[in-house]
């Protein structure tokens, strides 16, 4: 476990920052994509949560080439075996692996998980709902203690209908009925833009696919030949270089390969006060002439609404920036707030969560108020396991009058490929690992 350190003056952050394909993205379009006998992917991300997709990747080929320099992914020799086994290290390494089942069991006859993939602990989201997902197409599983066993003897079209969308579930459904001959139903689908990536991905291999989220139907083949695709800007890095920009009282773009398919941030910022600019693939966001930005009301959920990923970046850019009282928050986790309670000794004051039903589901809000000074003081940002919590932590500290040390990156490394590069490059004074 490495530390960070972050010195900052106070002065504005400027510049541009060229993003990354998204995380989301990459493993939702590589669950199809995986289904192919080659493939060459563009764009693709080099952080730890990548990096464990590759890795299970070359499970099922024999030959999986990262260009690191070219950003570059390219696979080919599908291999056929009797047990592929996920090791409890790279279970470890990313809950994302749960979009690669369909494709691994395509290729062997048992697909062994040792432990359950793991990822940010936000909440409660239990392995089960996935498995029952796969369990409609026809997925046998069994349990040994905490090692999971799975098989396809028999690939059978489905009609899924979730209650409540969920994109982990709907990437799982997607890539299940394209690899399941026949015809396939996916009703109550996520709208997240990383699902509709993947119908895309899907489409550029020549799957047969009518409609879009909510409601999509899937004719399914028994294999696919080749793929290229390229993976779109990672919309949480986009939120996050924003919000420094702000933060900072500066002015930040943010450009891409493609569309950064962020418009209720986009709408935040504006009724917040921020200048912002639009292109086909660029976003430039500037802190107000006014001299701060207004109070805003966001209702956050499951896409479209406003990203339950970005509530902490929107509630510390509230809470230490605008003038007034904000309440952020809806159905997201309790826990993406957590970096709200580390930097309370730091000094800050404005963020006071509380829960409240509605319509039979739980809500979580944070009633903001302006902090009582524009600025943190320096000390200990402790540490997050959610990637964006961790994130908001670090970006606090460029408010901060003195040095702060972020305890533990391996969240950051998980979802940003190098976030204190980036920053740096926008004109922070000095971050690096802590001493």
């Amino acid at each position: 476990m490495a530390g960070i350190r972050v010195e900052h003056d106070g002065a504005p952050l400027h510049g541009t920052v060229r993003l990354d394909g998204g995380r989301h993205a990459f493993a939702h379009s590589l669950a199809c994509a995986a289904l192919c006998d080659r493939g060459r992917l563009t764009e693709v991300p080099d952080h730890v949560d990548a990096r464990a997709l590759r890795a299970a990747l070359a499970l099922a080929f024999s030959h999986v080439r990262y260009d690191r320099a070219a950003r570059e992914l390219t696979f080919s020799g599908p291999v056929r075996r009797d047990r592929v086994v996920v090791s409890r290290g790279l279970a470890e390494r990313s809950r994302s692996l749960f979009c690669l089942l369909p494709a691994l069991l395509t290729r062997a006859a048992e697909v062994v998980v040792e432990g359950a993939p793991q990822g940010c602990w936000s909440g409660a989201r239990p392995a089960d709902r996935h498995l029952t997902v796969l369990a409609r197409f026809g997925v046998r599983t069994r349990f040994a203690g905490t090692t999971t066993v799975l098989s396809w003897p028999r690939r059978v079209p489905a009609r899924v209908v979730f209650e409540r969308p969920t994109a982990a579930g709907t990437v799982l459904a997607l890539a299940a009925a394209a690899a399941t001959p026949g015809r396939s139903t996916v009703l109550g689908a996520s709208v997240e833009p990383s699902c509709g990536e993947q119908l895309a991905c899907l489409r550029a291999m020549g799957g047969r696919v009518e409609g879009e989220p909510p409601r999509v139907e899937i004719g399914g083949a028994d294999g696919y030949a080749r793929v290229g695709w390229a993976i779109a800007p990672d919309r949480v890095h986009a939120v996050t270089y924003l919000t420094a920009g702000l933060l900072t009282r500066g002015e930040v773009t943010v450009t891409g390969s493609g569309p950064l398919r962020i418009p209720r941030f986009v709408a935040f910022l504006r009724d917040a006060g921020a200048r912002v600019t639009e292109r086909s693939h660029s976003l430039t966001a500037g802190f107000p002439a006014a001299g701060t930005l207004r109070p805003a009301r966001v209702a956050a959920g499951p896409e479209p609404a406003f990203s339950g990923d970005w509530v902490g970046f929107a509630s510390l850019l509230l809470a230490m920036r605008a003038s007034g009282g904000s309440v952020v928050g809806g159905e997201v986790p309790a826990r993406r707030f957590d970096y709200a309670g580390n930097l309370a000794p730091l000094g800050l004051d404005g963020v006071r969560l509380r829960t409240e039903e509605r319509h039979g589901r739980p809500l979580v809000l944070a009633d903001i108020r302006p902090n009582s000074k524009a600025s943190l003081r320096g000390g200990d940002l402790g540490g997050c396991a959610d990637i964006r919590g961790a994130a908001a932590l670090l970006l606090a500290a460029l408010t901060a009058e003195g040095p702060c040390v972020l305890r533990d990156d391996f969240p950051l490394r998980r979802g940003y490929t190098d976030l204190p590069r980036g920053l740096t490059a926008l004109g922070v004074k000095w971050i690096g690992d802590a001493p």
